[in-house]
C-alpha cells in the first residue's frame, strides 16, 4: 500500500493495544468512552486488541483497518 501522504510504499502490520481502543476527537480526562461521533474500536477485557495497519516510516503515519473489528459507533 502507497502512503496517501508522500507516496512511499508502507509496511503492513498490526497496531495492538491494551484492553480498549478508541478513535475520539479529544483526549479524555477520566476515561476512554466514546461520545457523539467517536468510535470505540475494540473493548476486550480479557485480552489484547490487535488491527491491521500499515506504517510509513518516512512521514509517521499509520492506517488501521478496523472493518473486522467489534466496534461500536456513537
Amino acid at each position: 500500500m502507497r502512503c496517501p501522504v508522500c507516496g512511499k510504499e508502507m509496511v503492513q502490520g498490526y497496531l495492538q493495544s491494551g484492553q480498549r481502543m478508541a478513535w475520539v476527537k479529544a483526549p479524555h480526562k477520566v476515561s476512554l468512552l466514546p461520545q457523539k461521533d467517536e468510535v470505540l474500536l475494540g473493548n476486550n477485557m480479557f485480552r489484547e486488541l490487535s488491527f491491521e495497519a500499515y506504517i510509513c516510516k518516512t512521514c509517521k503515519k499509520i492506517m488501521i483497518d478496523y472493518s473486522k473489528a467489534d466496534y461500536k459507533e456513537k
